[in-house]
């Protein structure tokens, strides 16, 4: 299964951009884990960057292998920025 998983306020806490203060949420992130290890695809997505432009790929690469995130792919900078997705496949990390 192609899972696609947010990062801000699903594996870390919310920064309201600022981002470098981010701390990791273990339990989810073990939940992600526990997802690719039992074979599905992870894609982290996040939106970092979509407002102000600013590319947060190196520290975004940097926070999820210090807090031991297992990934198959980082998408950056074609997030688009909403305060609600409203989709039949969505589910929250409290789901998993």
């Amino acid at each position: 299964m192609l899972i696609y998983v947010d990062i801000d306020g699903t594996i870390c806490s919310i920064t309201h951009g600022k981002y470098e203060i981010a701390q990791p949420n273990k339990e989810n992130i073990n939940k992600i884990n526990k997802l690719y290890d039992e074979g599905n695809q992870i894609v982290y997505w996040t939106a970092r960057g979509a407002v102000s432009g600013k590319d947060w790929t190196e520290l975004t690469t940097l926070q999820l292998q210090e807090w031991g995130a297992k990934y198959h792919e980082l998408k950056m900078n074609n997030k688009p920025h909403y305060d609600l997705l409203i989709c039949d496949k969505t589910k929250r990390i409290e789901e998993i």
